[in-house]
């Protein structure tokens, strides 16, 4: 599998018992990518990236032994999200009839319709099945707590599949494209709701009764990484003019009038915006303070180390270079 340069990621290790075993973790990670790379268009190293990312981030309460199979896992969620999202948002690769079927993977598997589809399409459809069948669910239900936090990571699957779903509907038809609903429902696709429902099938200690404010906790994450998410991909999103993307709409509505992004468009030349930067910066800082404000409630986990993870995606996605 192909890597990501090491020097693109922060200085500070949140989790050195974890990052010493990346290239073990690599070799977890490896058939799944290499499943992906049968069908799937990105560079590996958008894996790799993720990998190193999610090795430093999970709640405190996680047990030790857990550690390493989570950070693969919600690696490969990431992978499985892609293989169904490049079908809605890449122009090259758009189908909405094959996504249609593969949205029915999770939940409706038995209604699956085979007959729609052409031999690439079949492959692309087992393949994803597999990944969802196999590298996610058969080691997700060996965690200890699965099915105590089942209704919760099943609920928030759902979520993932709308934003999906929502981001069909806005390159169908890109008259309804807004960026209130868009700020609704976009966000479950950073996953972060699904990544805290792991962690905690994998805890020992967390008090029950704060469930309702970690989930709060973590959907205000949810948007942070999402503001990370754009300034790492509104480069490309503008060329490949995404209305599922915020950072579209906001974008072209103050600027697309200007000679400098028409110019950039025509060329298909991905460049960076100061101003706009500026300001969905200033929207994650304030997410930042609310996000203190709720961690001070919350007792069971290390919401110190919490924050500092957050601070870390977010550094993350200000060294990434590749737009993906």
């Amino acid at each position: 599998m192909k890597r990501y340069p090491s020097q693109g990621f922060p200085k500070t290790v949140l989790r050195p018992e974890i990052v010493a075993r990346h290239e073990d973790l690599v070799k977890d990670l490896s058939g799944t990518v290499e499943k992906y790379a049968q069908i799937g268009r990105r560079d590996e190293s958008m894996f790799d990236w993720t990998l190193r990312v999610l090795e430093n981030c999970s709640l405190s309460t996680v047990e030790p032994l857990y550690m390493g199979s989570l950070a693969v896992v919600k690696t490969e969620f990431a992978l499985w999200e892609v293989l169904l999202d490049d079908l809605i948002d890449n122009a090259d690769m758009r189908n909405f009839k094959l996504f249609d079927e593969l949205f029915k993977i999770p939940f409706e598997a038995e209604h699956i319709d085979r007959s729609k589809l052409n031999a690439d399409e079949l492959k692309y459809l087992d393949i994803t099945k597999e990944i969802w069948d196999n590298s996610l669910m058969g080691e997700i239900r060996r965690y200890p707590k699965y099915e105590r936090y089942k209704k919760s990571f099943d609920f928030d699957v759902m979520q993932l599949l709308n934003a999906l779903r929502y981001s069909k509907f806005v390159n169908e038809d890109e008259n309804v494209a807004n960026v209130i609903e868009n700020d609704a429902y976009v966000p479950h696709g950073m996953q972060i709701m699904i990544q805290m429902d792991l962690d905690l099938m994998c805890s020992k200690g967390f008090n029950d009764s704060e469930l309702a404010m970690l989930r709060q906790l973590n959907y205000i994450s949810q948007k942070m990484a999402r503001i990370g998410n754009v300034l790492g991909t509104y480069p490309r999103e503008l060329i490949e003019s995404d209305m599922s993307s915020e950072a579209v709409l906001k974008f072209i509505k103050q600027h697309e009038g200007g000679i400098e992004f028409k110019l950039n468009k025509m060329l298909k030349r991905e460049t960076r915006y100061p101003k706009f930067e500026e300001k969905i910066i200033k929207q994650w800082q304030d997410y930042y303070q609310l996000l203190k404000e709720i961690a001070n409630e919350i007792k069971s986990i290390d919401t110190v180390r919490f924050l500092k993870e957050r601070e870390y995606i977010e550094k993350a996605y200000e060294m990434k270079t590749d737009t993906w």
